[in-house]
C-alpha cells in the first residue's frame, strides 16, 4: 500500500507544479478582481483562477457536457491514466493474481498508519480533481459544469488504481480507500460550488521531516504529516485594513508511534485532533493591492491553499 500512495503522490505533485506552471505563463492584461469574477471572465485567468467561479446554481453531472469537458482536456487525462497504468504495472504488481479484496480500517490503532494513508487518499483525490476543475477551466470553451465533470473524471481514476490493486497480490481493493477518495473529490466538489466557501475554507496538508523515514519525503512520511483545514477570515468581507484578514482557524489530525523506528522506541501511539490559530501565509504575502491581481500573486496565494507551513500556528496539540 505505501508504494502505491507514494507513487501517486509524487504524480499529484508533478500535476500540480504542471498545472501552476501552465497558469503562470497565462499574463492578466489588466487588474480585476478576483472575488467578482463572472463564469465568462474566470476563464481569463488560466489555470492559476484564484476563487472561479462567481455561478450561484449547482450542475450536476450531465454525460454530454462531462464528453464535451472531457475532450477538451484529453492531454491531462490520458496523462494520469498512462502514468498509472504504468506505475501500477512495474510498482504495484497489478496482474500478479486475480482479483481480491482487502480490509484496511480508517482510523484504530490497530491499522498500519492510524489513518494517514486514508487521509493521503482524501487529499490525493482532492488535489486531483481541483487539478481537473482548473485545467476544464482554462481550455473548455464553456466551462459551465467544470466541477461535476472534474470530480467524475478525478474519481472514475482513482477507482481504476483500487481496481488494479485487486489484481495485485501485494495490495488487493479496499474499500476504504474507494470512501476516502469519494470524500475528496467531495470536499473539492463542495468547495467549489457553495458561494464564497474556497475564499473561507482550504483542505491543507503539512509536512516536516520526522527522521523515521530517510530524507524529505512528504509523500510517505506519514509521522511527518499532518492535514487540517483552515478557516480564513479574510474571506469575510473584512476591510482590507483589518488584521483579523492575516488570521485563520485550524482544525486537524495526525498520528505517531506507528512507524518501525517508532515502534522500536518504544513511542507511544498517537491520534491526535487539534484545533489552533495561525497566519494565513497566502494572505500575508500575496494579499496587498497591486500584488493580488498579478500572476505571482495568484499562483503564492493558490499554493498556500493546499500547503500548510509549519511553524505558523499554535495547535492544541503538538509533536
Amino acid at each position: 500500500m505505501m508504494n502505491r500512495v507514494k507513487a501517486h503522490r509524487i504524480s499529484l505533485v508533478m500535476l500540480f507544479v504542471i498545472w501552476s506552471f501552465e497558469g503562470l505563463a497565462k499574463e492578466v492584461t489588466s487588474p480585476v478582481d478576483l472575488y467578482s469574477v463572472s463564469l465568462e471572465e474566470s476563464q481569463r485567468f488560466g489555470c492559476v483562477q484564484q476563487y472561479p467561479v462567481a455561478d450561484s446554481r449547482w450542475h450536476g453531472f450531465k454525460l454530454p457536457k462531462f464528453k464535451q469537458h472531457l475532450s477538451t482536456i484529453l492531454f491531462e487525462a490520458a496523462g494520469v491514466a498512462v502514468s498509472t497504468l504504468a506505475i501500477g504495472l512495474v510498482d504495484w504488481d497489478w496482474g500478479s493474481s486475480s482479483f481480491g479484496t482487502t480490509s484496511e480500517g480508517f482510523f484504530e490503532d490497530d491499522t498500519a498508519n492510524g489513518g494517514m494513508d486514508k487521509l493521503g487518499h482524501v487529499y490525493g483525490s482532492y488535489l486531483l480533481s481541483e487539478f481537473f476543475t482548473d485545467a476544464i477551466h482554462c481550455k473548455a470553451d464553456n466551462a459551465v459544469g467544470a466541477e461535476a465533470s472534474a470530480v467524475t473524471l478525478a474519481w472514475l481514476s482513482m477507482l481504476f488504481v483500487e481496481l488494479g490493486d485487486g489484481y495485485s497480490k501485494e495490495h488487493g481493493f479496499a474499500w476504504e480507500d474507494v470512501v476516502a477518495n469519494t470524500a475528496g473529490v467531495g470536499i473539492s466538489y463542495l468547495r467549489r460550488n457553495i458561494p464564497g466557501l474556497r475564499e473561507k475554507l482550504d483542505f491543507r496538508l503539512e509536512y516536516l521531516p520526522s527522521g523515521n523515514r530517510s530524507g524529505f519525503k512528504p509523500h510517505s512520511d506519514y509521522s511527518g504529516q499532518k492535514y487540517l483545514l483552515a478557516l480564513k477570515l479574510s474571506g469575510f468581507g473584512l476591510s482590507r485594513r483589518n488584521p483579523l484578514n492575516y488570521l485563520e482557524l485550524h482544525g486537524g489530525y495526525f498520528a505517531r508511534g506507528f512507524t518501525l523506528k517508532e515502534k522500536e522506541r518504544d513511542d507511544p501511539l498517537r491520534r491526535e485532533l487539534y484545533v489552533g490559530v495561525g497566519v494565513n501565509i497566502g494572505e500575508l504575502l500575496f494579499g496587498r493591492s497591486g500584488v493580488r491581481e498579478s500572476t505571482g500573486g495568484r499562483f503564492g496565494r493558490k499554493f498556500f491553499e493546499y500547503i500548510q507551513l509549519p511553524h505558523t500556528y499554535v495547535a492544541s496539540e503538538n509533536d
